[in-house]
């Protein structure tokens, strides 16, 4: 069958963690909640286009964060999921409360595990940074400058660069230097010192500039709106899954630093 939503994952998901005593590691639900789909092996395994997760298991962890905010799962344990008594009476009312979890599959059959490679355990942290991660950036951060670049755009200016790490330098807009001073570039613009700083990675000797001022401008301020609205996105999912802005704004950072969105990490 097609892997299941994350709203047909969850009923099943607190029924099993019910039936198992009230509280399951999430490594021990995958299996289970497969079996009872009866999912093929190549729909266990099958990758999300980020490359970072199989579509399965971030489903089901997208089931419980939404069974946590109904208050039938609680978060109180760190890498516990555990049922509410508010989860217990939805059960009871659904005529689950009593009744054993459905076998995995017919007498005999089996479901190969994923590889040992997966990770035994995520922190509380972790699995909430990877749930935003997919839905944020799927496949990825986009890519400064080509994906903001017109294709129209064809006149650029090349910039030689020492391949070391840069910033601007302090109280500056537009002087860009190297950590101990070696190399500096004055910018003609911060327009420009923003391009290049965006563009830079660790390693890279030269730099294409757009020639037109307008360009310039534009693309790096489409960059900068693009790195606004995923993290302002981001920050909005993070308070509503922890209720603590505090949290909210240190998740982002880290989220910030994951998808490396230079466009904040330069403020």
């Amino acid at each position: 069958m097609p892997i299941p939503s994350q709203k047909e994952i969850a009923i099943p998901l607190l029924h099993l963690i019910q039936s198992v005593g009230g509280e399951v590691k999430p490594t021990d639900v995958y299996d289970e909640l497969a079996g009872y789909f009866k999912l093929t092996e190549n729909e266990i395994q099958e990758m999300h286009p980020s490359g970072y997760d199989r579509i399965f298991e971030n489903r089901v962890r997208w089931a419980r964060e939404k069974l946590c905010q109904q208050g039938f799962l609680e978060r109180s344990i760190r890498g516990i999921w555990k049922i509410t008594e508010k989860g217990r009476k939805q059960l009871a009312r659904l005529g689950l409360i009593d009744k054993p979890f459905p076998a995995k599959y017919p007498q005999g059959s089996k479901i190969t595990s994923p590889p040992k490679s997966r990770k035994e355990s995520k922190s509380k942290d972790e699995e909430i940074l990877d749930l935003i991660l997919k839905e944020i950036a799927p496949d990825g951060p986009k890519q400064f400058p080509e994906d903001f670049l017109d294709n129209k755009c064809s006149d650029f200016y090349e910039i030689c660069l020492p391949g070391t790490q840069l910033y601007l330098a302090p109280l500056s807009k537009v002087t860009i230097t190297s950590p101990k001073g070696y190399f500096r570039y004055q910018a003609k613009k911060p327009s420009e010192a923003k391009y290049i700083l965006y563009c830079h990675k660790l390693g890279l000797k030269k730099i294409n500039v757009p020639s037109d001022n307008l360009t310039l401008f534009k693309v790096v301020k489409a960059y900068e709106r693009y790195c606004d609205e995923l993290t302002r996105r981001a920050f909005r999912f993070f308070l509503e899954f922890t209720n603590d802005e505090y949290k909210a704004e240190e998740l982002t950072k880290e989220i910030t630093r994951k998808l490396e969105l230079r466009g904040k990490l330069l403020e």
